[in-house]
């Protein structure tokens, strides 16, 4: 099985904020593009709510896992040695100053998104029109219709359109 050292990059500014390995980087990038609570996911999150999506590139081949490792380990050294502010944990000194880093990040993303909200309810559009369907956000509206809502009360629940609802229950086929 062969791996390969991968880096996610900010499209917005064009500098890499995390070094990862993987075997299947389709799978792994897509786990990604989830944007859970660690520090790569709140920046993840983050660039998605500014409507673009992290870049994904291989740096290095690797015909083991342990030689995988290895380079992990080599390529999150050099590129923090060299300045990159990665969002790795091994980037950070313990665990207060990642809990300190993913506080200051909720912080900022809650700021942007709170602007979002307001001038999304300034023009009388759900909060969420456009965005990209996190998986519990299916997961959500599938009980909500299994529990008999109607699609005007999944609609309020999840802040988006009728109409998105309409076209997401289709697609998922309850």
């Amino acid at each position: 099985m062969s791996f390969v050292i991968y880096a996610i990059v900010d499209p917005r500014c064009r500098k890499v904020f995390y070094v990862g390995h993987t075997s299947r980087l389709d799978l792994r990038s897509g786990q990604h593009l989830e944007a859970g609570e660690t520090i790569c996911g709140l920046c993840i999150r983050e660039i998605l709510t500014a409507g673009q999506e992290p870049q994904f590139f291989i740096l290095q081949d690797c015909e083991s896992e342990r030689a995988a490792l290895m380079a992990e380990v080599f390529w999150i050294d050099l590129l923090s040695g060299r300045g990159v502010a990665l969002t790795n944990n091994q980037a950070f000194d313990g665990y207060s100053a990642r809990a300190e880093e993913k506080r200051r990040l909720r912080e900022e993303l809650g700021a942007g998104t709170r602007m979002e909200q307001l001038a999304a309810i300034a023009n009388g559009r759900p909060v969420r029109e456009g965005r990209r369907w996190s998986r519990k956000e299916d997961q959500m509206m599938r009980r909500l219709k299994r529990e008999g809502k109607s699609e005007l009360e999944i609609a309020d629940e999840l802040s988006r359109s009728v109409g998105a609802i309409e076209a997401r229950l289709a697609q998922k086929a309850v």
